[in-house]
């Protein structure tokens, strides 16, 4: 029931950032190589792909997508020879700012509408769900691995 009740709501929320990112000229994807960096500063490449749980890949043309628009920049890291270090712009720190800003002020309404118990108890129960399938999906991709 869970699965079923979580699809759609992440179909919509989905939809509603897409939505908001794009009126600041920003993908999804893009949004959340931006966020993860507003919110953990500067990372290597292989930090952000685990900060998203993202595949490496995806994180990678996301970085080279947002470096080409300005909004994230690489700079060498001094802890590795070959890899760098990627940062938010100025220009960056704005978008992902202002498009933040707006989706808590599309929330605003449905929060005030919950008591904090309620609040407080899907928080915990979402990062809790998260937990319980990252888990297991990394049990299954490491059972995909061995011989």
């Amino acid at each position: 029931m869970a699965v079923r009740l979580t699809r759609p709501l992440l179909r919509h929320i989905t939809a509603t950032v897409d939505t908001g990112a794009r009126a600041h000229g920003v993908t999804v994807g893009q949004r959340a190589v931006l966020e993860a960096l507003y919110e953990g500063g500067p990372m290597s490449g292989p930090q952000l792909v685990a900060a998203l749980a993202l595949k490496r890949q995806f994180v990678f043309r996301m970085l080279g997508e947002t470096d080409s628009a300005g909004l994230t920049a690489r700079q060498p890291n001094p802890k590795r020879a070959r890899a760098y270090i990627h940062l938010l712009t100025d220009e960056g720190r704005m978008a992902i700012s202002a498009i933040r800003d707006a989706e808590r002020a599309t929330l605003r309404d449905f929060i005030f509408r919950q008591n904090p118990g309620e609040i407080a108890i899907w928080s915990k129960l979402q990062a809790s769900l998260a937990a319980f399938f990252a888990s297991r999906d990394q049990e299954q991709h490491h059972s995909k691995r061995r011989p």
